[in-house]
């Protein structure tokens, strides 16, 4: 979903899908904001409800910017993730406070937490071996 904010100028989006038979992969780009975390919650929600203990990558390269009311509604996303029975998160963030912030709710839902650079590698820790990730499915932000 794309989404454009009245508090900034440009769009915002976030897709959940499952990318392996456990592993659901969370892209994440623009400025990120509670409304458009709790809207594209159920998006995560059903792509999370067919696995048992899955690991999850959340990509956040294009990410801008984040509202820190969009924390409280992350918390909810991780909390179902651990009520499924996921243990690792795997990021991949240029942003250094999206980082500390996904470490903090990992640590809150007692899940393993690593970082990565590149989405490749992301795939590979969360056990999809060589898999090449797909190009992002996201539409390109248009000003």
């Amino acid at each position: 979903m794309l989404l454009r904010s009245a508090q900034s100028p440009s769009y915002a989006a976030i897709e959940s899908e499952l990318v392996g038979q456990n592993v659901i992969l969370t892209r994440m780009r623009g400025h990120m904001t509670r409304l458009l975390a709790e809207q594209q919650f159920e998006q995560f929600r059903r792509a999370i409800a067919s696995t048992q203990k899955p690991a999850w990558i959340i990509e956040q390269l294009e990410l801008t910017g984040f509202d820190p009311g969009a924390v409280p509604a992350g918390a909810r996303w991780f909390g179902a993730f651990k009520d499924r029975g996921g243990e690792q998160v795997v990021f991949v963030s240029a942003l250094s406070a999206a980082r500390m912030v996904a470490a903090s709710l990992a640590f809150a839902v007692h899940a393993k937490i690593s970082a990565c650079e590149t989405l490749k590698e992301a795939y590979e820790r969360a056990g999809l071996g060589t898999t090449q990730p797909s190009a992002s499915w996201l539409a390109p932000i248009k000003p």
